[in-house]
């Protein structure tokens, strides 16, 4: 993908999550992947799993169609968001993911997947070196772009009350009110 059309793809894709000021990057997770399957006109299935040591996620198509990223757990919200964008990548370029069948999807489902079953379906990818690169670039610029759309958003200094015991706190600690400030 050229460069030109990575930044009007990211810009676009960023600006139809439309995301409040105040998102968490749990919410931006979540609502990347409802502007995906919208783009998409297919269902996706973010699930966050114990995928054990060595793996970080997947995406897989049912044979119903029904898009499945699985996300792990044993990170941070931004590394896992790191790892979504990532898969959402791979959608991004065109490239084809693993197809589960009906006893696999209905595993894949089921909310206490075993860790090993997560890495055998896993473990079933065909996506090459390039295509790995590909949706790195491609997940670089969308954290590069939610990065600067985080940079353009007002952010409330914090201003505390009077009388609350974390105030108190607050000042104990070294908190200076800007001057002015009759609080």
């Amino acid at each position: 993908m050229k460069t030109r059309q990575l930044r009007a793809l990211r810009d676009e894709l960023i600006s139809d999550m439309d995301l409040a000021p105040s998102a968490t990057t749990e919410t931006v997770c979540v609502r990347l992947c409802e502007v995906m399957a919208q783009r998409m006109q297919r269902e996706i299935r973010l699930r966050f799993d114990d995928l054990g040591a060595g793996l970080s996620g997947l995406w897989a198509v049912t044979d119903d169609d029904v898009h499945v990223i699985v996300v792990t757990t044993a990170r941070s919200w931004v590394h896992r968001l790191l790892i979504l964008l990532h898969e959402i990548g791979h959608m991004l370029c065109g490239h084809r993911p693993m197809q589960l069948d009906a006893d696999e999807a209905r595993a894949l489902f089921y909310p206490n997947l075993s860790p090993t079953m997560l890495r055998m379906i896993a473990g079933r990818t065909t996506l090459s070196r390039a295509e790995e690169r590909e949706a790195d670039q491609v997940a670089g610029a969308l954290t590069q772009g939610l990065i600067d759309w985080t940079r353009r958003q007002e952010a409330r200094p914090f201003e505390p009350g009077r009388d609350d015991p974390a105030v108190r706190a607050w000042y104990t600690l070294g908190y200076t009110p800007p001057r002015g400030h009759s609080g």
